[in-house]
């Protein structure tokens, strides 16, 4: 199955999570998104909020505790700007990140890779009783 990618609001930056093969919490920004997780798009903006808010570390320049990947443009390729010590795993992530980090499963781990391409087989559809 095909997976759809849609950006939802063109023209400005949008952060979302996923989670690869592995576990660990990947955040994406300013590129599309699977299309399935537009329909949770206020979840996925209040965790970015509530991120901003209670995790300024992750914006800094520093390298963030998880992976943080972001598209120039709209193509679906994203480049990692950082490599975690140690990444954060699903389960250790907060609630506000892993609610809507569990909404995307990635095929694979991003483990040394440092370009995600999405449309070359990188997404999954939405988990099986995600929170809708």
């Amino acid at each position: 199955m095909t997976t759809i990618l849609r950006h939802p609001r063109p023209g400005f930056t949008w952060d979302w999570w996923a989670v690869d093969a592995q576990g660990f919490v990947v955040q994406f920004s300013g590129g599309p998104a699977p299309e399935h997780l537009l329909a949770h798009v206020d979840r996925v903006d209040a965790a970015a909020a509530w991120a901003e808010e209670n995790r300024p570390a992750w914006f800094s320049d520093g390298p963030p505790p998880l992976h943080a990947f972001s598209c120039n443009g709209e193509l679906p390729t994203y480049t990692r700007h950082g490599v975690p010590d140690s990444p954060l795993r699903l389960a250790d992530a907060p609630a506000a990140i892993a609610d809507v980090a569990a909404l995307v499963e990635l095929h694979r781990a991003v483990g040394d890779t440092w370009t995600v391409h999405l449309d070359e087989g990188w997404v999954q559809a939405a988990r099986p009783g995600s929170p809708g």
